[in-house]
């Protein structure tokens, strides 16, 4: 029995170590940084100024190093699927500048790449390796996936147009209620309100006799 228990630890260190063995140098440190802090925050554990991060994240983003990390600072955990691994903004403090960020890094092929949404559209920062052979195409996880599919992008500025649009036009309520089926109750309200506005006493203008 201790036997296959020594077995089993073997097999499980191997299967963590191998992956290890396939990467590069730097892929390996980066795998050391990152795989211990999943689930914690960046800000926490100061993840942005881990020179490891900030100096391939400024040779990546450039100009567009600053309003990233700002967006980046806004999510709440580092997270792992599969050999991915991510951060996602959860609201934007430079609106005018982007909406969302996200940042991925691949294991598999130590990739760096980031998403940056403005107005809808997404812009893409991967790195590039000059010993590959053709462009390496970045993976992102199903949360930020979405996001590069033109049709679920499409689907999702048509969303929230028309959410924005009832927000502005509260004449949109009877249009929602025929869509629903829900036209009974909408009728009752109006009903409602228009019997208050009429029995509302309207107020005199009080006239003061001229002495």
């Amino acid at each position: 029995m201790r036997c296959l228990n020594i077995i089993w630890l073997a097999l499980m260190l191997n299967a963590c170590v191998a992956p290890l063995l396939l990467m590069s140098p730097q892929g390996q440190l980066m795998w050391a940084l990152l795989k211990p802090l999943v689930g914690l925050n960046p800000n926490d554990v100061g993840l942005f100024e881990q020179p490891l991060i900030k100096d391939r994240m400024k040779s990546l983003l450039g100009d567009n190093y600053e309003t990233t990390v700002s967006l980046l600072k806004t999510a709440d955990k580092i997270q792992q699927e599969g050999p991915l691994f991510y951060m996602v903004s959860t609201y934007t403090p430079v609106p005018e500048m982007a909406e969302k960020a996200g940042f991925v890094w691949n294991s598999e092929t130590n990739q760096m790449a980031v998403m940056l949404l403005t107005g809808g559209s997404p812009k893409i920062i991967s790195e590039q390796f000059t010993n590959q052979a053709e462009k390496l195409i970045p993976s992102w996880p199903k949360e930020l996936a979405d996001y590069t599919d033109p049709q679920k992008l499409q689907q999702k500025a048509i969303e929230a147009g028309t959410e924005k649009l009832q927000e502005q036009i509260p004449a949109a309520a009877p249009l929602k209620a025929v869509a629903t089926g829900d036209v009974k109750t909408t009728q009752e309200t109006v009903l409602e309100k228009a019997v208050n506005e009429v029995a509302a006493p309207t107020a005199v203008k009080e006239v003061k006799p001229v002495q």
